[in-house]
């Protein structure tokens, strides 16, 4: 097999495992509470796996050497996996969340940063298709465990990374480091970090507040979750479509696309037409690799550990802002304000990359 095919695959069934990984929590947390017991607990999983995605960044982006980290980290996940699926209480589970965030946060920076390496003509065409995969494993975990007990799902998860750790092995070096990280190189990069962070703030606004949206205004529970599907589906599959069309022009690219979703967000004000929130997945899809892509090329590795940090903020803070809303009808004046943010960002990245 050739190497550098067996390099990016390894990637690609990574992030593929990394997606589903995300998504699992919430998918097995019906079967969690059933067997455990369990009620609060469940945020000592979420706090350790966050602790343990810090530091994994934190390692990442200061190695200069993906082998033997990376091929080590997804054997470690592998692991995390395995103990998970043999856990006898969630105790178990919740102390192994810290090393398969460890894992997470190193395979986040390596895995993608080694198909920006492994294809530095074609970086931003291939980063958005290695983070399609991502987003299939999160759209597929939820559906395995729909048919499969959690135990078994795990266990599947853990083989699955060992797969990943072969492909991976004899990984070769980052091509390129930003060397020591100061104040004036952060500032160069920061609309982008921004761009980032507001990005998946917007992103997962609306994955968790749509549905309350929705409601109130009359529609289904099941359509509601049949919608919040469907812009999960529309992420992953704009990323394979629009990568050739963003890979020509990325930045202006993310400037068109940003603007547009902003239609789509301000038509949510208007009840008939809520339920076309998926489409706003079409246009978000393209941002957080081809950001990456940036990054690295013009920045250097460390640099894009940032992206990560930037996304753990907007993850957390983007849908803890709607919670003070009491008026369910003033919530898409919270997702319309995402957006132009959104848009602020992206122009400030245009703007900087023009004079820089």
């Amino acid at each position: 097999m050739n190497s550098t095919f067996r390099y990016t695959l390894a990637s690609f069934v990574s992030l593929f495992l990394l997606g589903a990984f995300v998504a699992t929590p919430g998918a097995v947390l019906p079967q969690w509470r059933s067997e455990f017991g369990i009620s609060g607990e469940v945020a000592w999983f979420f706090n350790l796996q966050l602790v343990g995605m810090v530091i994994g960044v934190a390692v990442a982006t200061r190695s200069v050497r993906r082998h033997p980290l990376l091929p080590l980290s997804a054997g470690l996940f592998g692991l995390a996996f395995l103990a998970m699926a043999a856990a006898p209480r969630f105790g178990w589970i919740a102390l192994a969340a810290a090393p398969a965030g460890f894992a997470q946060g190193v395979l986040n920076v390596h895995a993608n940063g080694m198909v920006g390496d492994l294809h530095p003509e074609r970086r931003v065409l291939m980063l958005n298709r290695v983070n399609a995969s991502f987003g299939l494993g999160a759209v597929g975990a939820p559906l395995l465990f729909t048919l499969a007990n959690w135990r078994f799902g795990f266990a599947l998860f853990g083989s699955l990374f060992a797969l990943a750790a072969l492909l991976a092995w004899g990984a070769p070096a980052s091509r390129r480091l930003a060397g020591r990280v100061t104040l004036a190189s952060v500032a160069k990069v920061m609309p982008l970090l921004l761009t980032v962070g507001l990005y998946v703030a917007t992103e997962a606004s609306l994955s968790a507040w749509s549905g309350a949206y929705l409601t109130d205004l009359g529609y289904s529970v099941r359509l509601a979750g049949l919608l919040l599907s469907a812009y999960w589906s529309l992420l992953t599959l704009s990323r394979l479509v629009l990568a050739p069309w963003v890979a020509a022009r990325p930045l202006q690219r993310l400037l068109e696309l940003s603007a547009g979703s902003l239609l789509v967000l301000g038509a949510l004000f208007f009840p008939p037409l809520a339920p076309i929130f998926p489409l706003a997945a079409v246009f978000f899809g393209p941002i957080f690799g081809t950001s990456f892509a940036h990054i690295q090329g013009s920045f250097g590795q460390e640099l894009t550990g940032g992206m990560f940090y930037a996304a753990a903020i907007g993850s957390t803070l983007g849908p803890a802002l709607f919670a003070p809303i009491q008026n369910p009808r003033l919530i898409p004046a919270g997702f319309l304000l995402l957006g132009l943010l959104l848009f602020a960002a992206v122009l400030a990245a245009n703007r900087r990359l023009q004079t820089s």
